[in-house]
């Protein structure tokens, strides 16, 4: 198993792959592409559209990491269920989330954090 695939739900994640397809997604999630494109256009999570400049139809590329968060974000259940999802994602996409939880703090918010932090 590749240092890069998830440990923790493992029949949902893409081991060696760097981008999926709408189609792909879809069909391991259960869900259907329109849903996937609503989830884009609403900002859930990130894709390439490699459509041509003028081209209405978008061809859509979803870069694994941007998947694996996504799947992060929609999980459920016990602290400790989500707490070993957590652990098992690999480091560059822990360190992704946390950068971006961080962004969204207010000065305030990131002092007490690091203190926080500091006693732990």
């Amino acid at each position: 198993m590749s240092a890069e695939q998830l440990t923790f739900f493992t029949s949902l994640d893409f081991p060696g792959r760097t981008t999926l397809g709408l189609g792909e997604i879809a069909e391991r999630l259960g869900c259907t592409v329109r849903h996937l494109l609503n989830e884009i256009d609403r900002n859930a999570f990130a894709g390439l559209n490699l459509a041509a400049k003028g081209v209405e139809r978008r061809a859509m590329r979803i870069p694994v990491e941007a998947y694996r968060t996504y799947v992060l974000s929609k999980l459920t259940g016990p602290v400790d269920l989500r707490m070993q999802f957590l652990r098992d994602l690999p480091v560059a996409t822990r360190t992704e989330v946390v950068c971006g939880i961080y962004a969204t703090l207010t000065e305030a918010e990131r002092r007490s954090l690091l203190a926080q932090l500091r006693t732990t």
